[in-house]
């Protein structure tokens, strides 16, 4: 069994790089030779390569601009592409769908998800590599843990997603609350199943985490989307405490800060986490690794996305982790995960439902 799989792969952040590895682990446990296809469109690549061209200008002039500019994106950049080249099964390379679709790569099974790769906001209107539909009609055609980043599909494109998800065999979405979108636009059955990430242990994980070089105790703070609230608790749990904090990017407002980890790869990403005393966070994968290493944590749901970390820490009983008003915090309980023993049961009880559907739509 030949699978691949089509993923936002080469967007430079965490969750992206990590979801693709892990789908990409679990289909190679279930003994599958699993590849992620390397479909990377432009308007992928200019959002995280520095030295892509911007605003017409000459591509040498505006290199030298960025370099100068923003060196460290370039650091952060390259290590991106160094962590994705050493630990993905690379199959091609495709900028453009035509590409793609002539290249007949004849797997046996071709997958889409785990991201928001039917959010056509993040692939420039509809894409139809994200619905497979390059794929060759013999194939297995899957959805795994697709997500349209709302609960609805962009009125526009409706008629193209509807044909798009009539092509799949078997369809999956990461939110609940996204089910019912695509259930209006096809018949066939639409399973809710985990974040590929969730689908695997911390051991599996040593394979590619690096450890931690910070010696002392530290608090880590993982904000995606700018918040002054989380800023404003972040500082009185450093001060509260007597820790630092470590955060991505420098961001006006923290106090008693380490260096940032803003040039660290998804492996040493993993290794911050792990060593973490204290996690604080309004990322859906900052929440996620911090249960899968048991770190002492606090979810403060983001804007858009947040609803996916309810779901999650509400169906393992973790729903004192999320935070929605930094004054109601009275107790540093509240970070603690109190019974490590009944959360990974809990786990292991959900990924049953996600690697069942896995092996059903693959055949195996």
């Amino acid at each position: 069994m030949k699978a691949g799989v089509v993923t936002f792969h080469g967007a430079n952040n965490y969750g992206a790089t990590l979801q693709a590895w892990a789908l990409q682990k679990v289909l190679r446990s279930l003994g599958a030779d699993a590849c992620i296809i390397n479909y990377h469109p432009r308007i992928i690549d200019i959002l995280y390569d520095p030295m892509q061209c911007k605003r017409g200008l000459p591509r040498k002039a505006e290199n030298l601009k960025q370099f100068i500019l923003n060196r460290e994106s370039l650091v952060r950049y390259k290590k991106f592409i160094h962590f994705m080249r050493k630990n993905f099964n690379l199959l091609g390379d495709f900028s453009t769908y035509d590409e793609l679709k002539k290249a007949q790569l004849k797997l046996d099974a071709y997958i889409t998800g785990s991201d928001q790769v039917w959010n056509d906001t993040h692939t420039g209107g509809y894409d139809s590599a994200y619905m497979l539909e390059f794929a060759e009609p013999a194939s297995r055609r899957i959805s795994y843990a697709a997500s349209i980043g709302r609960d609805y599909f962009n009125p526009r494109y409706k008629k193209q997603y509807k044909k798009g998800l009539m092509g799949l065999d078997y369809i999956s979405v990461r939110e609940p609350s996204h089910a019912g979108a695509v259930k209006e636009l096809t018949d066939k059955p639409v399973e809710v199943v985990l974040d590929p990430t969730m689908l695997l242990c911390r051991e599996d994980y040593e394979e590619i985490k690096v450890k931690c070089p910070i010696k002392g105790k530290y608090i880590l703070v993982y904000m995606i989307e700018k918040n002054n609230e989380l800023i404003k608790f972040a500082n009185r749990i450093s001060v509260a405490l007597g820790l630092p904090l470590i955060q991505r990017r420098p961001v006006p407002g923290f106090k008693n800060q380490l260096p940032p980890f803003y040039t660290a790869d998804a492996g040493e990403f993993l290794g911050l986490i792990e060593s973490a005393e204290y996690v604080i966070t309004n990322s859906f994968h900052g929440t996620v690794f911090s249960i899968i290493y048991e770190r002492p944590f606090i979810s403060m749901l983001h804007s858009d996305t947040g609803s996916r970390a309810a779901d999650l820490l509400e169906g393992l009983g973790l729903q004192s982790h999320i935070l929605h008003d930094i004054e109601e915090f009275k107790d540093f309980g509240r970070f603690a995960i109190n019974d490590p023993v009944k959360l990974r049961k809990d786990i292991e009880a959900m990924k049953e439902g996600s690697i069942s559907f896995l092996k059903r739509s693959l055949g195996l």
